[in-house]
């Protein structure tokens, strides 16, 4: 192996090294937001939910732009669905109480 060998095996690790440091940040700029992150929307999210009794809970879970209601933990759970448009299971919570 020559010295001229060396320094272009050299010079190509150097720039393989800095491309990957440089396109990191590229890469997070470019790339969609993963659901979780600021500014991203989760496909399924727990937006509350309350102890009923020992076994039953009721939650309210959004998936989009809808909420539904659940009832789980007693002999069969029970789905609900908001056919409001104007509001969500929470604004009209929140009215209620």
């Amino acid at each position: 192996m020559t010295l001229h060998d060396g320094l272009t095996a050299c010079s190509a690790l150097m720039f393989v090294m800095v491309l990957l440091v440089c396109l990191k940040p590229l890469l997070k700029l470019v790339s969609p937001q993963r659901s979780g992150q600021k500014g991203g929307t989760a496909a399924l999210s727990l937006v509350g939910q309350m102890a009923l009794d020992r076994t039953r809970r009721l939650s309210v879970v959004r998936y989009g732009s809808r909420e539904v209601l659940v009832l789980t933990g007693g002999t069969q759970d029970v789905l609900l669905e908001w056919q409001n448009e104007g509001a969500a299971f929470t604004s009209a919570l929140e009215d209620a109480s």
